[in-house]
């Protein structure tokens, strides 16, 4: 049984816990965001405990942490995590500077934890499927594939200004 530990419970966050709590060999054990009333909303909602990050990183009754807070503070949640030689599932970008992924790169790996960052569109079964189509050759010769997808709604301002993401 993995127990794993959630660092930031805005959207993402929760929808990984969700999906935690849906893998049988996976338990959600605490949750942790820099908004108290995030984290305990979230907390009531997934029926865990609400720790503060320090105490889930350090915590012996957590293997894995899943850091779903915003981008400029990945840096030091990984190198924490790391540190506790806790697996890490981290949301993207790791960090919106080159180098900086670098050196986290290399304190994963000094560390020797299991790592991943979430492109978690590899294991959606769509995606599985249509990958499966181009193998065995069902469509043709595919030079490239270009997909777009989106969230029903535009993000939040407060999102955008820190994302990393098409608007840094």
């Amino acid at each position: 049984m993995m127990r794993i530990g959630i660092l930031g419970c805005g959207r993402i966050g929760q929808v990984h816990a969700h999906s935690i709590q849906r893998i049988p060999q996976a338990k959600l054990v605490a949750v942790a965001d820099v908004s108290a009333s995030a984290a305990e909303a979230a907390g009531r909602r997934f029926g865990v405990e609400v720790r503060n990050p320090s105490d889930i990183l350090a915590a012996n009754d957590v293997d894995a942490v899943v850091i779903a807070t915003s981008t400029a503070t990945h840096f030091d949640m990984i190198h924490a995590a790391a540190a506790e030689k806790k697996a890490i599932f981290c949301e993207k970008p790791i960090d919106l500077s080159s180098e900086r992924v670098r050196i986290c790169i290399d304190a994963i790996e000094k560390a020797g934890v299991p790592f991943m960052t979430a492109f978690n569109q590899r294991f959606d079964p769509h995606f599985g499927a249509l990958r499966q189509r181009v193998i065995n050759g069902e469509i043709g010769d595919v030079e490239t594939i270009s997909i777009t997808s989106r969230d029903p709604a535009p993000p939040p301002v407060s999102y955008i200004k820190g994302s990393g993401g098409a608007f840094p």
